[in-house]
């Protein structure tokens, strides 16, 4: 990744504000500023990639070889809060670029972050952060990933919609193939063509509405005969052979192979599906599959992906009588406690007693996380509890036993 510079010394205009119009208070000003910088962070890595592929572009800034706007905001913003605080701005672009190498702890300036976002940085050499691309999406998102998300939720939805016989059905069908995104990165074509067979329902060109969504959320790669593809065997995210690490949060699989014998070929997630669907899906679908223990014995009832995704899981607590107590939970796996503070929201349909923001053991770990989430929570939404999954679990086990036992 390459920028160019701004002359030596030059002061940059006064940044006019936040023109997305989002609710921000006064005190998350650097936060935004830390948004506006990944965002241009972001969008000078997807021009690059673009430009290496011989696309042309057609953004006037591309054209007169200037950096994108969230940038030159961000780096405004940023100038007057050395300038306020009597600390000498980075002189140029290249400055900041260096800077956004630099743990925000060790900047001139003391930014008002978490004690845990203040421990990372926006660029670990050339790329982007998991904190870095979390801002970005939250300010001027990934724009070729953010239409792959939109394109793959869409063609789900029409598949469940197509093939389904009522409401309950459409629930039912969309769950499982937002649990397939999850199970399966690698999808074999001895799969493709089961899926086929279980959403039968064509479009008016005669193919079958499944297959535009694996289209959708799978890149197709061509091959015959016999394919040993290596894997995690945590995640089942593919990875290279011999690499201890897959590069998924949390995870401590390890590499082994997945042995295929392919017709023709076989299908690999589109680093956006992986990216907005599988990686964070596995905390909830750890949750739903020990949740599933429980609910066999008959004591609760679990709801995965309620009103269509309104939020992750559902638990009903049954008695004889009945349901007695309902909770949600929305699962997160964010790199950047504040910034999922800032961005998390709820909806109320369907309707439940209790609310929880579970978080993955290898977040809810992480020193000072859970606090710094709760406190940038205050405020903003009440009545949620902050818990790891294993802490969820838990509580669900033991609420259960207790309306056993009433």
């Amino acid at each position: 990744m390459t920028i160019s510079e701004n002359e030596d010394g030059a002061e940059p205009a006064r940044d006019v504000g936040w023109a997305e119009g989002s609710s921000f208070r006064q005190e998350d000003g650097d936060y935004l500023t830390v948004m506006l910088l990944a965002a241009g962070l972001a969008r000078i890595r997807d021009d690059r990639r673009r430009m290496d592929a011989g696309e042309y572009l057609t953004r006037t800034s591309a054209e007169q070889g200037l950096l994108p706007v969230p940038w030159r905001s961000g780096m405004t913003r940023l100038w007057w809060r050395f300038h306020t605080a009597g600390q000498i701005p980075p002189r140029n672009d290249l400055a900041l670029f260096e800077l956004c190498r630099t743990p925000f702890s060790e900047w001139p300036i003391r930014l008002r972050l978490s004690v845990a976002d203040l421990e990372q940085s926006l660029l670990d050499d050339d790329e982007l952060t998991p904190l870095a691309e979390q801002a970005a999406r939250l300010s001027v998102r990934d724009v070729e990933a953010e239409l792959v998300e939109n394109q793959v939720f869409r063609e789900l939805m029409l598949v469940a919609e197509m093939n389904a016989e009522d409401e309950e059905d459409l629930q039912a069908r969309y769950c499982q193939l937002r649990r397939l995104l999850i199970d399966k990165p690698v999808l074999t074509e001895a799969q493709a063509r089961r899926l086929i067979s279980q959403f039968p329902k064509r479009g008016s060109n005669g193919q079958p509405i499944v297959q535009r969504f694996i289209q959708a959320a799978y890149t197709r790669r061509a091959a015959q005969g016999p394919v040993t593809i290596g894997v995690c065997d945590g995640c089942n995210n593919p990875t290279q052979r011999g690499v201890g690490d897959c590069g998924t949060a949390g995870c401590s699989g390890s590499p082994t192979s997945f042995n295929i014998e392919a017709v023709g070929g076989y299908y690999v997630q589109h680093r956006a599906t992986r990216r907005f669907f599988h990686d964070p899906g596995l905390v909830e679908a750890r949750v739903l599959d020990r949740l599933a223990d429980v609910q066999a014995e008959g004591t609760i009832n679990v709801e995965p992906w309620p009103g269509l995704d309104a939020y992750d899981i559902r638990v009903s607590f049954l008695s004889r009588s009945g349901v007695v107590e309902v909770w949600g939970a929305d699962a997160k796996d964010q790199s950047s406690p504040g910034l999922l503070g800032l961005g998390f929201t709820w909806r109320s349909d369907p309707p439940c007693d209790r609310r929880f923001l579970v978080l993955p053991k290898h977040r809810a770990d992480q020193p000072g996380y859970v606090a710094d989430l709760t406190t940038e929570l205050q405020g903003r939404m009440s009545g949620v509890s902050v818990v790891s999954e294993d802490a969820f679990v838990a509580r669900v086990i033991a609420m259960a036993r207790e309306v056993a036992e009433r």
